[in-house]
């Protein structure tokens, strides 16, 4: 007589369900690790847009105001007088007054008490110099030299903390 169960095809009821919970735990611990990296990569990856944002600000705010003669504070924002700019020569007459730029926080129209962009107003004109800037603070070391401490954000609601982008401006017409 022939033994059943060395004639048996296919898997018991048992077996599978054992099967399938096995292979649940192990697809279940590999998601696991991979939100745990992805939760890390967003993380890194926030402070890096949040120090770009700073250092770009930074830059435009550095080349901008380095032909400036003379810096004050008024209030939080830095204003910087300029020589007179000869288009004629292309070049700046010392002796003679240009104009006086303001430079400061504000929001999106750049009208706002406060925000995260970085504008320039020259008197009549505002204008965007950069976005997603956490703080700026001027102090001005002398009539001839800016120092500028800014912190970037990252508008994705990273959790890394940006370092401060600090820099010192001689102006070149001082």
């Amino acid at each position: 007589m022939a033994n059943p169960l060395k004639n048996r095809k296919g898997m018991t009821l048992i077996e599978v369900v054992i099967s399938a919970v096995l292979l649940s735990l192990v697809l279940l611990g590999a998601v696991t690790i991979q939100i745990g990296m992805l939760n890390v990569w967003q993380k890194g990856a926030s402070g890096t847009n949040a120090n770009t944002y700073a250092s770009i600000a930074m830059r435009r705010l550095v080349l901008d105001i380095e032909e400036g003669s003379s810096a004050s504070i008024s209030g939080s924002s830095l204003v910087v007088a300029f020589p007179y700019y000869d288009t004629s020569t292309g070049d700046y007459v010392r002796t003679s007054p240009g104009v006086t730029r303001t430079y400061f926080l504000s929001g999106e129209n750049g009208t706002e008490p406060s925000g995260q962009y970085l504008w320039r107003n020259d008197g009549t004109n505002s204008t965007l110099l950069a976005k997603n800037v956490e703080s700026i603070v001027y102090t001005v070391v002398s009539t001839k030299l800016v120092r500028i401490t800014l912190t970037g954000t990252d508008q994705e609601g990273g959790a890394i903390t940006p370092k401060l982008v600090q820099m010192s401006v001689k102006l070149r017409n001082s």
